[in-house]
């Protein structure tokens, strides 16, 4: 949408002012406690069904107990969750990994030197053009 057609409009409420007639949803805070020993609060409706366990956001722990729920931790069933870290390891092995930032590093260096540079990284060529 051109910028113009937006021009005269007020879109949402002026700043500072606060929405008329607006009720926020009632909430509960729900405290939860990380296996790494710190707790903390996530907001959820009155209304909502409250899980006994949560995703911690400081550490990407997975089941968190509730500290107001008497329920006992029972750990995951399965396997961890792949990160892609571990899935760039099943596909290549650290030589090959250090191989490539070595390729990578030659060819940046190779860049600064020529205003436009090819560099080969693995088995692909890449072109690169500097300046105004």
């Amino acid at each position: 949408m051109p910028r113009r057609v937006l021009r005269g409009y007020r879109l949402g409420t002026p700043t500072g002012q606060p929405d008329r007639d607006a009720c926020a949803a009632p909430r509960a805070e729900i405290r939860f406690v990380c296996r790494r020993g710190h707790d903390f609060i996530v907001p959820f409706s009155t209304d909502a069904e409250i899980p006994a366990v949560w995703t911690c956001p400081r550490h990407g722990i997975e089941h968190c107990l509730r500290t107001d729920d008497d329920s006992e931790w029972v750990p995951p069933q399965g396997k961890p969750p792949r990160t892609h870290y571990v899935m760039l390891l099943e596909r290549r092995s650290i030589a090959d990994l250090e191989n490539l930032v070595a390729q990578a590093l030659a060819g940046i260096d190779q860049q600064r030197r020529s205003p436009q540079a090819r560099v080969v990284i693995g088995d692909r060529t890449y072109s690169f053009r500097f300046g105004p």
